[in-house]
C-alpha cells in the first residue's frame, strides 16, 4: 500500500488500518467485495464505524464504492475498487522506473556469508549458538551426574586435621 494514505492526518488510524485490510484483500487486483457485516467481524467494529470508515476513505478518494446486487435488486455487498492514492508506487511503470532510477545499485554479493571451502554452508551466527567444539565434548548426562561431580569436588577440597 502507498504510504500516502499513512501520512494523511485526516483519516483516523482505524481507518488507515481499515485501508489496508481492503488492500490486503484485493491482492493483485484493485477490487474486492465485501460486506459491511464481513469487515465488522474483520476489523472487531460495528457496521456503523465500518460505514464512517468507507465514508472518509471515499471523500478523500483512497477507494471508490458500488453496490452489489443480485437479480431482484436485493443489495449483497460493496464492490470496492482501491484508487491510484492507495496504489503501490511500483505497481504503476513511471513510478517503478522513477524508484530504479533514484536508488543507487546495490553490490552483487550472493555467497558473502559462505564458509570457504563449505559451498552452500554459511557461517554460524555469534546469537542463541553454541560452539562445535564444546558438542564434541564428552558429557555424563545420568541422574548421579551432579551427585559425583559434587563428591569429586569434595575430594579435592578435604584436608585432615593436622595435630
Amino acid at each position: 500500500m502507498a504510504t500516502t494514505a499513512a501520512r494523511d492526518d485526516r483519516l483516523t488510524p482505524n481507518a488507515k488500518a481499515f485501508l489496508q485490510v481492503l488492500r490486503a484483500r484485493c491482492g493483485k487486483s484493485r477490487e474486492t467485495i465485501i460486506t459491511k457485516g464481513t469487515a465488522a467481524n474483520i476489523m472487531a467494529r460495528s457496521t456503523r464505524t465500518i460505514r464512517r470508515y468507507l465514508d472518509d476513505l471515499i471523500r478523500y478518494g483512497y477507494i471508490q464504492s458500488e453496490i452489489r446486487t443480485n437479480r431482484n435488486g436485493m443489495h449483497i455487498g460493496l464492490v470496492i475498487t482501491v484508487t491510484e492514492l492507495a496504489a503501490p508506487f511500483f505497481e504503476s511503470a513511471k513510478g517503478l522506473a522513477r524508484w530504479l532510477a533514484e536508488t543507487p545499485s546495490a553490490v552483487f554479493r550472493p555467497f558473502e556469508g559462505v564458509v570457504a571451502g563449505f559451498q552452500g554452508r554459511t557461517l554460524m551466527s555469534p546469537k542463541n549458538q553454541t560452539p562445535i567444539s564444546s558438542l564434541n565434548e564428552r558429557k555424563d548426562t545420568s541422574r548421579f551426574a551432579p551427585r559425583e561431580k559434587l563428591r569429586n569436588e569434595e575430594r579435592g577440597k578435604f584436608r585432615p586435621f593436622s595435630t
